[in-house]
């Protein structure tokens, strides 16, 4: 079944973060293999062994002391332990594991809770396997080759049990966390070090779980979930301060014959996840002026201006797996693909669009002059649901 709508999301600043952010499918490869390693040891193998001594949870102890959380030992197993996997409030959508790190025992088990203005997944995987999958991220629509999907095994879920007994097997939870919040859960059954990764967001998000004895004394699940709670809002604090950065700046210079050159950012992005966002969304400007849309060089998005269309077309468009392992996604060609004002020049009422902008996409920035005084009104169709829409008066 296959549902177009507006959505706010992008299992792609995958395409990252798309996010469709759609990944930067090259350098995504690159940057994650590096950063596997390091977290690693040197090592990017899933399975390794870990220190399972009881005491082993000093990290994470002094990780939650730093954050201002009391921390506390966990009562003999089993038990569940939750992390959340990404989270938005409005448009500033944080894209970490909070917390990254834990200790668990063998028959804990993690729930993980994913919501944002794009997909999430919580994917082990061994590195050979996410290269491959990272270098096909995106394929034809079978429905429609002009469009894109993204490749199912990152998409939809991988397996139906719940339990990870640990060695090479691809554990995905698929895209999740999008339009509303979902969970995934696995139980863990053998010690040892495994990493894990958020496929639309392979910058920011990756975690290890140290799976300890059964006697081991970990981290109360309590103190765990207070700890990912308060690092949730640190990090919601850091992007409005960048955003307030961003506004800061200026955004104005000097054009030829008397014309001024207007900047837009097209979204921030932070450490931590981005703000979906114009930075300015609201511009007053006069006729020959010039206005250039230039793209945070991590995330995914578009500039389509509706003209004299009664809407705004789909960014995303949703299809249903029939075998009932979750959700894959379409980029929309009405909005990915580049519609260039006309020779002749365009008003308010010509439909345009940049399309997909971003690190491997058609461009990273768009520049268009405005000749024809009016009311001009623009969004990214990826993330409007987050409210990421501006205007343009021309005086």
């Amino acid at each position: 079944m296959r549902v177009r709508m507006l959505e706010s999301v992008m299992p792609g600043r995958v395409v990252e973060r798309m996010a469709v952010r759609a990944l930067p499918l090259v350098l995504a490869a690159i940057v994650i293999g590096s950063v596997s390693s390091a977290c690693s040891g040197g090592n990017s193998k899933q399975g390794s062994t870990a220190d399972t001594t009881p005491g082993a949870t000093s990290d994470a102890t002094a990780a939650a002391t730093s954050a201002g959380v009391t921390t506390s030992v966990a009562s003999p197993g089993p038990a569940t332990f939750s992390i959340i996997a990404g989270h938005a409030e409005g448009a500033f959508d944080i894209e970490r594991f909070m917390p990254a790190d834990i200790h668990v025992r063998e028959g804990d088990s993690i729930e993980w809770t994913a919501q944002g203005i794009e997909g999430h997944t919580i994917s082990f995987v061994e590195q050979t396997q996410l290269n491959t999958l990272l270098a096909h991220y995106l394929q034809p629509d079978p429905a429609d080759p002009a469009q894109q999907i993204f490749n199912p095994e990152i998409a939809l879920k991988s397996r139906t049990d719940n339990v990870y007994a640990g060695g090479d097997t691809y554990y995905n939870s698929g895209f999740i966390g999008v339009p509303a919040a979902q969970t995934y859960k696995l139980t863990f059954t053998k010690s040892g070090l495994y990493q894990y990764i958020c496929l639309v967001h392979p910058f920011t998000m990756r975690g290890t779980v140290s799976v300890d004895a059964q006697d081991a004394q970990v981290e109360a699940a309590a103190s765990v979930a207070s700890r990912g709670k308060a690092e949730l809002a640190n990090y919601i604090d850091e992007e409005k301060r960048a955003v307030a950065q961003a506004v800061a700046e200026p955004h104005e210079v000097p054009g030829p014959a008397g014309t001024t050159l207007h900047r837009v950012n097209v979204g921030v992005t932070t450490p931590y996840g981005q703000a979906a966002a114009f930075v300015n969304p609201a511009l007053d400007i006069k006729a020959g002026d010039t206005v250039i849309f230039e793209n945070d060089d991590r995330d995914f998005h578009n500039v389509v201006f509706k003209g004299d269309r009664a809407e705004l077309p789909p960014g995303i468009g949703i299809i249903a797996d029939p075998e009932g392992r979750g959700l894959n996604f379409s980029l929309d060609k009405q909005s990915s693909l580049a519609v260039d004002p006309p020779a002749s020049g365009f008003d308010a009422t010509t439909f345009l669009s940049s399309g997909s902008l971003g690190i491997l996409q058609p461009r990273l920035t768009w520049r268009l002059k405005f000749d024809t005084p009016g009311t001009y009104t623009f969004a990214c169709t990826i993330h409007v649901l987050a409210g990421m829409a501006g205007v343009i008066t021309v005086r």
